[in-house]
This record gives C-alpha cells, sequence and structure tokens, in this order.
C-alpha cells in the first residue's frame, strides 16, 4: 500500500482517558494496559502527564524502558505544558524510547481567545513572546533527538485568531515539530459550520505549510471530543477531506466530559470504507484488528464500564435474541452484522428472550444433545417462554435446558 494513506494512531488512554473523573487506574493496569496497546500495534502510546506527579514520571518512564527493552515499534509520547522545566522532565521520563529512536514530547499553546485569556492570563496578550517560547522550547526537545507534536489547543474556536494559529505553526515547525495536531478541544465542533469548519481550516493551514516549508514532512493530526456526539465523525472527516493522517482517540471513547473519538471505531471504520474514499491509495491502519475485543474489554473493566449496545465492541454488539434474526443468522452467520465480529477478537451470540423462536430454542436443545424434533419444536419453544413468562430480558441456555426437562418431565406425567 502507498504508505501516504497510511493513518497512524495515537491512543491516549493512558493520559487524557485517565482524565476522566473516576476512571485513573492503578499503576500495574497502566503497564498493563501498555502490553495491550502494543499487541494491537498501535503507532503511538501517550502514556501519560510526567510532571503531573512523581507517579505520572514513573508510569510513563517505566512504560518507556519496557518497550524499549521488548524492541516495540509503538512511540511512546508523553504530555507537557510549554515550560521549560515541564519539557526536561517529559525528556527525561523518556529516555529509554529516545534511545530506540521511538520516544516523542507532546506539547501545546491555547490559540481559542476565550482559552487564551483563561489560561495564559496577561500572557495572552503578548503574541511574540508566545511565539518565540513555542519555538525555543520545542528546540531544546527537537535538538535532542525527540520527536516533537505540537498543538494549538483550541483549534476549533480559534476565530479571529486564525494569523495568530499560522505564527504559531511556522514557529513550531521551523523548530523541529513534525507532528501538528489540530484538536477540537472542547468537541463542540460540526460540519454544519460550513467554511469555519476545523477541517477546512486545517486544509487551508496545511496547504500554507506545505507551500512555507517544501521540504519538511509535517504528519497532520487530529483529536477531537465527543460533547455532541461527533468526535468519531469529525475524525474521519479531517481524514477522508482533509490533510490528517494521525487520529488520536480512546479506546471504548472515554476521556474528559463526554470522552474522545473511539479508537476501536475509527479503526474499523477506515478498514470498511478506507477504500471507498480512494480506490487507487486506500486509507488503512496498521493495527491488528483481532485484539480490540480484548483491549477494549481491559479498559471496561479496569477504567469505566462500556455500555452494552456501544459500537463494534459491546457484548450486545454481536448478540441476537430475535426470532427473525437468529433463523437468518443461523443460515448465514453475517446476515445481520456489517463486519465479521470474529475480525476483532468477538463472537456472534445468541440470547434466547420473548421475541426469539423455535428454531433458536431448538439450535440450543439440539447442541446440548437433547431431542427436539421438527413437528413439536414450536410446542416446546412456547412451554418455555410460559415457564420464563416474567423474564422479558432474556434467559441463559442452561435456564432454557431447565425448562425443556420441565416440560418433558410434564409430558410423562400426563402418560
Amino acid at each position: 500500500m502507498n504508505k501516504d494513506n497510511r493513518i497512524f494512531i495515537f491512543d491516549t488512554t493512558l493520559r487524557d482517558g485517565q482524565q476522566s473523573p473516576g476512571a485513573g487506574m492503578s499503576f500495574e493496569d497502566n503497564l498493563s494496559y501498555a502490553q495491550k496497546a502494543h499487541q494491537l500495534n498501535v503507532d503511538i502510546l501517550e502514556a501519560g502527564f510526567p510532571a503531573a506527579s512523581q507517579t505520572e514520571f514513573d508510569i510513563v518512564h517505566t512504560i518507556s524502558q519496557e518497550m524499549a527493552d521488548q524492541n516495540s515499534n509503538m512511540c511512546i509520547a508523553a504530555l507537557c505544558q510549554l515550560r521549560e522545566a515541564q519539557v526536561i522532565k517529559t525528556m527525561e521520563a523518556l529516555l529509554p524510547s529516545q534511545k530506540k529512536l521511538k520516544a516523542r514530547v507532546h506539547t501545546y499553546l491555547p490559540v481559542d481567545p476565550n482559552l487564551m485569556q483563561a489560561s495564559l492570563g496577561a500572557m495572552a496578550n503578548q503574541p511574540h513572546q508566545l511565539i518565540e517560547n513555542v519555538y525555543r522550547l520545542i528546540h531544546i526537545a527537537a535538538q535532542t533527538g525527540y520527536e516533537v507534536e505540537f498543538s494549538p489547543e483550541g483549534y476549533s474556536r480559534m476565530g479571529e485568531n486564525f494569523d495568530f494559529t499560522t505564527d504559531v505553526l511556522r514557529a513550531a515547525i521551523t523548530a523541529g515539530a513534525t507532528i501538528i495536531n489540530c484538536p477540537d478541544t472542547i468537541g463542540g465542533s460540526a460540519v454544519y459550520e460550513g467554511d469555519s469548519y476545523f477541517v477546512k481550516n486545517m486544509q487551508r493551514h496545511a496547504d500554507i505549510i506545505q507551500r512555507e516549508f517544501p521540504g519538511i514532512p509535517v504528519i497532520w493530526s487530529t483529536h477531537c471530543h465527543n460533547d455532541f456526539g461527533l468526535a468519531v465523525q469529525n475524525s474521519l472527516n479531517a481524514v477522508f477531506h482533509g490533510p490528517a493522517r494521525q487520529i488520536e482517540g480512546c479506546i471504548n471513547g472515554v476521556g474528559e466530559r463526554a470522552g474522545n473519538a473511539a479508537l476501536e471505531q475509527c479503526i474499523v471504520l477506515i478498514d470498511q470504507f478506507g477504500i471507498h474514499q480512494n480506490q487507487s491509495k486506500p486509507f488503512y491502519t496498521n493495527c491488528n484488528h483481532k485484539y480490540l475485543k480484548n483491549i477494549s474489554d481491559f479498559i471496561s473493566e479496569r477504567m469505566l464500564p462500556r455500555q452494552p449496545h456501544f459500537p463494534i465492541t459491546g457484548e450486545n454488539s454481536a448478540r441476537h435474541t430475535s426470532g427473525g434474526h437468529t433463523n437468518a443468522i443461523l443460515q448465514n452467520p453475517l446476515a445481520y452484522q456489517p463486519f465479521d465480529p470474529e475480525s476483532i477478537g468477538s463472537n456472534i451470540e445468541f440470547t434466547f428472550g420473548p421475541l426469539s423462536g423455535s428454531n433458536h430454542a431448538q439450535d440450543i436443545i439440539q447442541k446440548a444433545g437433547f431431542v427436539c424434533e421438527e413437528h413439536e419444536k414450536t410446542v416446546i419453544t412456547q412451554a418455555i417462554k410460559n415457564y420464563y413468562a416474567d423474564r422479558r430480558k432474556g434467559i441463559t441456555d442452561q435456564e432454557l435446558l431447565i425448562a425443556y426437562s420441565h416440560y418433558r418431565q410434564s409430558c410423562q406425567k400426563e402418560f
């Protein structure tokens, strides 16, 4: 495949994901997650915010060391504010990865006017000093051999700050940043904004940078929050209709407020529709899809619970109870599935309930080694439903067999 259309997956579950209230994991779980991300073959793992605490530093440093020892393909990233002490602290945490040329320092500066005033105070009124700080601090990391990613925070709400943002990006790239991430920080952007939609501004900025820095390869990225439920759609728009070749997000869409773009959804959607967007050079990722269910289950168990109906990996996403559905799936497993669940490490399952049909009941009974003839399956099915008349949410296969046994015993007593 042409590498121009490879989409890099930037996993920030351990950083942005754990900023969600109640989502923090233990030290050991952070390390376990890193191993699962390595198994999934994500391109970049943002392991944390080293300057936030000694524990955060230790988590990032340990993950960096373990991945270096394993010669992992993953680049290990860490976030820091645009302050010299934090940049240096972050570089120290990532040193084992830097020795393998797999370390990324990720820093940011607000460009949303309201966010600038709230975050920077009086400094918000000193644009030249801010631009100088961007150049100086990025240069410290880049000249030491670290890959640098820069994010103009609040990009989707920069408004009249387009030219200021352009100057900031010029400084970042001149200093050595090679990844520019344009985030929808507050999750409020939508394609309905027309020409002010952040993806269109991304393309404008990408065109300017390409024209002014023709010899410097820049990877454009997007980091979308889900406050309007559009994080996945906005991320894919940035790829399919913009310059983005990196998507940032979290497994199961965890993260601040309403969360981030759900990476497992982005990965599967790129696989399903990447070729439709560009048949000659399909968009693709290098992720091992068969581990998606496993890593999703881990986050659901250790970080935040996942809804049963959650797309792609939810417990009900490949589980059926309707009689019509079951009949069709018994003939063709993909009759009511948009993709093969086995491709992500999941399986099609059935739950017997009030709307289930006789073929479903017969299948369960016969697979358990019991008799259920064609001429009696409808009567048996109704008897099972009557036995559990108050169980509207469905029953287990074992419970179904108990009802079946009760029916058989009742028939014997009649004789």
